[in-house]
């Protein structure tokens, strides 16, 4: 068993025996797959996958960034580890412990990776675990169950909102296809992240993004012939489809464009022999949806001499639990006095 470290898209016979690995491994996710290195976020962020191969065999998978020193794979929603399930774990979490090491080389200060499944191997080897909470966990539907079943799994107030979406005939659902409708979209995406005050997407990877047909979908509502939301989609073929994002015109929501957007993305999941489908968080709209709420770890190893990440990390953890005792009436002032 040896690690290698990648650091593009691999060469064809590497990229087939990833591929192979992937559909029984604990995660099969786009972000854990060589696509990792298609899409076009990461410029400046410095890629990287860690495979584990085992006689010729693909059995591991970590692919994160490399940013300020610090190797970070995934975020709570959205884990990037993947291990063989027909494999020594313990022996595979090793391995890729030694590969990410070599990847962030000397100066490397802080390793934080996100697996959906716990993995003891990682603690033993000196990383500290923290489990998600709250909306940090993930909605995920089984898919094997069919659509109709899946439809009858959503709360009442889900299936009635888009009973009557369908029926009154408002909107039309529909994958995004012309670079009108790209652009037309992106508009709403630039407004929708200025009302939010993060940074929006430029054109050149709004387009890549769309472009990568092989893991993505983009799938928009009209009316009257006009893009009112859209929900984007990544996936890895026949196994998981996640709920990346959505973008959405405020002033239609009472038509339930968003509804209907992540339902016919079920529906197409299950046409297209999909297993499992993320929702990528857990919060209300999100958990109306039905299936069941599961939980990622975290594991982080500190590599700085007086391990300052982990004390930084332990006092931010100790001013939330701080704030979440404040009373209503002092939440509201601290929160006002940091939107100045």
């Amino acid at each position: 068993m040896e690690f290698r470290i990648e650091r593009s898209f691999p060469e064809p016979a590497l990229e087939q025996k990833w591929h192979e690995f992937l559909p029984d491994s604990t995660y099969p996710s786009h972000y854990t797959s060589p696509g990792f290195f298609r899409m076009p976020y990461w410029e400046g962020q410095n890629p990287f996958a860690v495979l584990v191969v085992d006689k010729d065999r693909v059995v591991a998978a970590v692919c994160g960034v490399n940013i300020h020193n610090h190797l970070n794979s995934g975020i709570e929603v959205r884990p990037q580890v993947s291990i063989s399930q027909h494999v020594d774990q313990d022996r595979a979490v090793k391995m890729l412990v030694d590969g990410l090491t070599a990847a962030g080389g000397s100066n490397c200060e802080l390793i934080t990776l996100h697996s959906a499944t716990r993995i003891d191997a990682f603690t033993d080897l000196g990383f500290r675990m923290k489990r998600a909470k709250g909306s940090f966990k993930v909605v995920m539907l089984d898919l094997s169950e069919g659509s109709e079943e899946i439809f009858k799994g959503f709360s009442q107030s889900r299936r009635s909102d888009i009973r009557k979406a369908i029926r009154q005939e408002k909107i039309q659902i529909s994958q995004l296809e012309t670079l009108e409708e790209l652009s037309e979209l992106h508009a709403i995406h630039v407004a929708w992240c200025k009302s939010k005050k993060v940074e929006p997407d430029d054109w050149k990877v709004f387009r890549a993004a769309w472009e990568q047909k092989e893991y993505k979908r983009t799938f928009i509502a009209k009316t009257e012939g006009k893009i009112i939301a859209g929900s984007y989609f990544r996936f890895y073929k026949n196994s998981l489809v996640e709920y990346a994002a959505n973008n959405s015109i405020p002033e239609y929501r009472n038509l339930r464009p968003n509804d209907l957007l992540v339902w016919r993305a079920i529906e197409w999941s299950c046409e297209n022999g999909f297993k499992r489908f993320s929702m990528g968080g857990s919060h209300l709209f999100l958990k109306r949806f039905g299936g069941r709420t599961v939980a990622s770890y975290r594991y982080q190893r500190d590599l700085t001499t007086f391990q300052r990440h982990a004390a930084k990390d332990a006092l931010y953890r100790l001013a939330i639990k701080g704030y979440q005792r404040l009373p209503d009436s002092a939440r509201t002032k601290i929160k006002r006095v940091f939107k100045k």
